[in-house]
């Protein structure tokens, strides 16, 4: 997110998925509908890109000098050679709901307010290093570098509230993760403005809300303004350092999309684009980003190809921007160029229900095509990268629920062309509803109901060997506490191989079959009979009645991202 003029992402956090507007024929699990089709409102359209440009504004090496020679507290440092940090918790400790087929890994930071944003602190960019040959790698290390913004504090007309301690307001960091080890290892780093006096205040772009490694270079987009920071002038602070952080990283150049000194960027008019996201280009030649647009404003965000020297690691300055588009996607919040091929991050169409308040998807588009989805990825996915050797892309989420357990913060991986699954979606022979996770919850212990079928994602299920998966959760269908009672309630839960998952197929002549629990031999059936949408699942003794039997509808094999069977 950036901050210029759009609505904070606190605000964003306060609504529910029924703001979801983009609409389009999806991959709906089980459901067979036409290629390209979705998002029909709009396609990625081509516009005049000439007035865009980034405009170099500050050289601020001369005073990186000045400074670290009049600030005896500080000393560079190699970052290669910083051993500092905490180990992040290896896996993906918390719900999500990428898709199946892509095979998705990651891992959790090691702080309960990193990952439930209790703090206010909120990661935004994401980048691997990239040089003129290779991604992923700097120095013969794999790393990752993931950018933040400080605590934010919203008024009631949701303005920021200065922060007292730093005079310039918020502050920005970066948090370097060293993925050459078994288990990934990372410490912050504050971004700042060094002074000709050694004095050290946060850097003008205080929302870090992207970022980009090329050489030794990280450039950082907030709002109007790109900062350019070097890896030579990292520094140790000895002793207390500024917001409790042990290293500092001057910046050294300032860019800016609009040709003043003051003001925000606009969003989706003008020539001030905003910097949301950012990522390499690298076939191009070029940095690309985009602009978040709230989720209920229907003005497309815009997608801009800006001009960068490889050699230099540094946007062209007062260069015209080589291409824009208008993007039919809400609240983009990431995106990067792959064979030529647009990969966005944003709010998911209606019809993929993940049970987060915004349901959040990776979605594809060619320059001047009809957009797809991918997958859904977790709640408020923000910048991502792609990694060429591993044809995986990599990104981190903001959601911050720290009054709630779940979900929350995760750094994810996943294929970018996920294989592809067999799904099938449950229907009641008496009811005529589909069965689901109530409300379409990833979490474990979520009841499974019956809703009205209406071709969303939380009705799809898979089967591998004789347990049944739910598409999004790939949690197990399991029968609550391995009971072997009638009237024992069904639930998704992690998958364990116990019986109490496992589950048998058998024709019935009440129409449709029957699926009967091994551990308990009982059926799957709506309790009472029930007609009514959110009645609970639950097994009975075998009678070969109606609302015991289902059908079993589009049993089809899918690969999510291109709709076809």
């Amino acid at each position: 997110m950036n901050l210029g003029t759009l609505s904070s992402g606190l605000r964003r956090r306060s609504k529910h998925m029924a703001r979801v507007a983009a609409v389009g024929a999806l991959i709906l699990a089980g459901t067979t509908l036409a290629t390209g089709t979705a998002h029909a409102q709009s396609w990625v359209e081509p516009i005049n890109a000439s007035g865009f440009k980034l405009e170099l504004r500050v050289d601020a090496t001369a005073d990186i000098a000045s400074g670290d020679a009049a600030n005896p507290s500080l000393t560079k440092v190699d970052l290669s050679a910083v051993t500092d940090g905490a180990y992040a918790k290896n896996g993906l400790c918390f719900p999500e709901p990428i898709h199946p087929g892509a095979a998705p890994n990651g891992y959790c930071w090691d702080n309960a307010a990193d990952d439930s944003g209790s703090d206010g602190k909120a990661p935004q960019g994401f980048a691997l290093p990239h040089t003129e040959t290779t991604d992923g790698w700097w120095r013969g290390k794999r790393w990752e570098v993931v950018s933040w913004h400080g605590p934010e504090k919203r008024d009631a007309n949701d303005k920021p509230i200065p922060d007292p301690a730093q005079p310039v307001g918020n502050y920005a960091k970066v948090r370097f993760v060293d993925r050459s080890l078994s288990t990934p290892r990372y410490f912050d780093v504050f971004l700042a403005t060094l002074a000709p006096n050694g004095a050290v205040t946060a850097s003008g772009g205080t929302h870090g809300d992207s970022v980009v490694w090329y050489n030794d270079n990280l450039l950082v987009g907030s709002g109007k303004n790109l900062e350019v920071f070097r890896l030579a002038d990292l520094m140790r602070v000895s002793g207390a350092g500024p917001k409790g952080l042990s290293f500092v990283l001057p910046v050294a150049y300032t860019y800016r999309t609009t040709a003043v000194t003051s003001g925000s960027c606009t969003a989706a008019t003008g020539n001030e684009p905003c910097l949301t996201s950012l990522s390499l280009d690298r076939a191009n030649g070029a940095l690309l980003s985009s602009e978040w647009m709230d989720g209920d404003n229907p003005t497309p965000g815009r997608i801009v190809r800006w001009p960068f020297d490889l050699a230099t690691g540094l946007p062209k300055s007062g260069a015209p921007a080589l291409g824009a588009w208008l993007s039919p996607i809400r609240s983009m919040q990431g995106i990067v160029n792959v064979q030529g091929t647009f990969y966005v991050s944003g709010i998911c169409p209606k019809a993929i229900k993940t049970g987060y308040r915004e349901s959040a998807c990776i979605h594809k588009a060619t320059p001047g095509g009809y957009p797809s989805v991918v997958t859904a990825v977790p709640d408020m996915t923000q910048n991502f990268d792609y990694d060429p050797p591993s044809d995986r892309f990599r990104g981190v989420n903001e959601v911050a629920q720290s009054t709630e357990a779940l979900p929350q913060r995760l750094v994810f991986d996943f294929a970018r062309t996920p294989s592809p699954i067999t799904t099938v979606r449950f229907r009641n022979v008496n009811s005529g509803k589909c069965l689901l996770p109530y409300g379409g919850s990833l979490n474990n212990g979520t009841n499974v109901v019956q809703w009205t079928c209406d071709d969303n994602t939380a009705e799809s299920w898979y089967w591998v060997g004789d347990t049944i998966r739910q598409f999004h959760s790939k949690k197990c269908l399991t029968v609550y506490g391995g009971s072997t009672s009638d009237g024992a309630v069904l639930n998704e839960w992690t998958c364990n191989g116990s019986t109490a998952q496992s589950w048998t197929k058998v024709a019935g002549t009440a129409g449709g079959a029957t699926l009967r629990n091994v551990n308990s031999g009982k059926c799957i059936t709506i309790y009472g009979g029930s007609l009514d949408d959110n009645a609970v699942a639950t097994q009975w003794t075998c009678d070969d009645n109606t609302a015991e039997s289902w059908y079993w509808v589009g049993d089809t094999i899918r690969q999510f991202h291109s709709k076809k069977c």
